[in-house]
């Protein structure tokens, strides 16, 4: 178990000391740590938040609820005081906490070994009014379209294959709570949504309102994607019409694209629907960066700063009301060409008047509003400035560069151009992991002492 030096509390609640300062309010910050497996996450928000807070650390296991009394005890006063050790089934917990509302949690924080599917029903019910529910899914193979089938029958959405696929996992995650809420007349807003390396991590928000569930459908989004080249294009599921002042909701209109793919003239397959609204809410990357650099200024780093930096740094550059992106490597490989740098690319994109980010999915990848036939148009140009050497044939690849450009391409970077594509600065926004860094293997004992079995609940 991790000692106090690990996860020591901040300044203003000394160790040991079981009655540090209040939070305003009437009452302590109550936090569910649904799945807690050892309690490691318990430990950090009972030593490492500013102000009091009562966890119940729960979990299915026996072995684990035993280890997180101990963990709990063996990191102090302060933490056996805040932590309360469950056993029991995360859902059945969750359901006996959402009635009356004074008995929900102020946070929620499911963290599975998988899919947190079968936990999002009653963790929506859970939440505090404008309380935070903090999902993970590590279940990537599923939702990046590996198995499209078990993850339309967990999460309701049909996953598409292609270098966008972690940022489409995300947005499957986010309209399957958003689709768990509404039925509640709740409904969800996004604080910081980011897929990092084996997972995908969401923070929303959970409010109350009829008004607001109505409108789910037109916060959601098929998405075509051509077979071919990867062309890819959204169409609203539904949409608000406002007419004397009032608001009508009807069905959205499609398909955004003919039969055929416009460039290549291949099909279409069809994912979704997804969340097509913004990941994240506005500023609130800015504010977690200003933490990691308070922490920083005050003597005490976060062991992992450099690389937060980087993450919520491009976080905060993100367009907010494009979604997905497009990969210049995926896009160079469709054309068989060599793959152009990303700072000539974004130059010609804000010469043609569209708006330009990176993504913090992928550094090759790009966010941009420009239509996939400008996007077209500059690889085209990069391919008369660097030739292809092998015959296309019947591809993809050459059914675009068969089509001229319609106008001159300008790749003269700009000042613009250096700040879209993250050069104006030395932050480094990907920063690879430690060598032997990575998932372990999950636990295979049964809880009734049976080999080779594993819960659906255990952490």
């Amino acid at each position: 178990a991790p000692g106090p030096a690990d996860s020591a509390p901040e300044d203003g609640a000394p160790e040991g000391d079981p009655n540090p300062p209040q939070a305003p309010g009437p009452r302590p910050l109550s936090i569910c740590d649904a799945l807690s497996a050892s309690g490691l996450r318990a430990l950090r928000y009972a030593l490492e938040l500013p102000f009091d807070t009562r966890i119940v650390a729960n979990d299915l296991s026996p072995p684990a609820v035993t280890a997180i009394r101990r963990n709990a005890e063996c990191n102090g006063p302060l933490a056996a005081a805040r932590i309360e050790a469950t056993h029991g089934d995360a859902s059945a917990l969750l359901h006996a906490r959402k009635s009356p509302p004074s008995a929900r949690f102020d946070v929620v924080d499911l963290d599975p070994y998988g899919t947190a599917a079968p936990f999002l029903d009653a963790a929506v019910q859970a939440v505090s009014e404008g309380g935070m529910l903090a999902v993970t899914c590590t279940d990537l193979a599923v939702l990046c379209g590996n198995h499209g089938e078990a993850c339309f029958a967990k999460y309701g959405s049909y996953p598409l294959r292609g270098k966008h696929c972690h940022e489409l996992a995300l947005r499957i995650v986010l309209a399957s709570i958003e689709h768990h809420a509404n039925r509640y007349k709740r409904h969800v807003e996004p604080l910081l949504c980011v897929c990092v390396d084996f997972y995908v991590r969401l923070f929303v928000r959970v409010r109350t309102s009829a008004g607001e569930t109505k409108k789910g459908a037109s916060k959601q989004a098929h998405v075509y994607q051509c077979i071919g080249c990867d062309a890819f294009a959204l169409s609203r599921v539904g949409k608000v019409v406002t007419r004397g002042g009032g608001a009508k909701y009807t069905p959205g209109t499609g398909p955004p694209v003919d039969r055929l793919c416009a460039h290549c003239g291949r099909a279409h397959h069809v994912g979704g629907p997804v969340w097509a609204e913004p990941l994240h809410g506005e500023g609130v990357a800015l504010r977690c960066l200003a933490l990691v650099e308070e922490a920083a200024a005050a003597g005490r780093p976060f062991a992992s700063a450099k690389k937060l930096t980087g993450l919520l740094t491009t976080v905060s550059e993100e367009l907010p009301d494009v979604p997905l992106f497009v990969s210049l490597a995926s896009l160079a490989n469709t054309l068989r060409c060599t793959t152009p740098p990303l700072l000539p690319v974004v130059a010609a994109l804000q010469a043609r008047g569209y708006r330009v980010s990176r993504t913090h999915c992928e550094a090759s990848g790009l966010k941009t509003d420009a239509p996939f036939e400008d996007i077209w148009d500059v690889l085209r140009a990069w391919v008369a400035r660097n030739p292809v050497k092998k015959a296309q044939g019947n591809t993809p690849g050459a059914a675009i560069l068969a089509t001229p450009a319609r106008e001159a391409i300008a790749f003269r970077a700009t000042p613009g151009a250096y700040a879209a594509a993250g050069k104006a600065d030395s932050v480094s926004r990907f920063v690879p992991n430690p060598e032997q860094w990575g998932p372990g293997v999950r636990d295979k004992r049964h809880l009734g002492g049976d080999a080779g079995k594993s819960p659906a609940g255990e952490a």
